[in-house]
């Protein structure tokens, strides 16, 4: 059986977002996770693909600590979060945090890909974490943030 190859999660304060408040950028093996996407959506678009802001707040990235939670780590770059946005799923198996089950629900339909509308999601790789480092890193990143902020 071929070895998993684990992926390293940091995430960096970025500060205000206007209008969506402290964020954080999520870096996957070093790269933006948002410069990966952009790549996957340029295929299907030359003009909107990655056209997201980060929406990776405080209560997003707790819930990244949750087993079964499905995160928006990306909202529209224009302000209004439920215009554009991304989702994914995490799951844990043992020792192991997996991101999978990518979505944009406007381009996320496969029955008219030749209306332009299926950016074929699922073909983004899923990410595999080891989850003790994970969770360290999302509870250092929490920490840095509620100490930037007094609390």
């Amino acid at each position: 059986m071929p070895a998993v190859v684990l992926n390293r999660l940091e995430l960096r304060l970025l500060g205000e977002s206007d209008p969506y408040g402290p964020v954080f950028d999520i870096l996957i093996d070093g790269v933006s996770l948002l410069d990966r996407i952009r790549q996957h959506e340029s295929r299907f678009t030359d003009s909107i693909a990655g056209a997201y802001a980060p929406y990776l707040g405080r209560e997003q990235a707790l819930r990244l600590l949750d087993p079964t939670a499905y995160i928006t780590p990306y909202a529209c770059d224009c302000g209004e979060p439920e215009c554009w946005f991304l989702t994914f799923g995490v799951t844990e198996n043992g020792d192991r945090v997996r991101w999978a089950d990518w979505q944009n629900p406007y381009r996320n339909n496969p029955e008219r890909a030749a209306e332009g509308l299926d950016w074929r999601y699922g073909e983004i790789p899923a990410l595999v974490f080891d989850r003790g480092p994970y969770r360290a890193n999302i509870e250092a990143a929490l920490a840095t943030l509620d100490d930037l902020r007094g609390k």
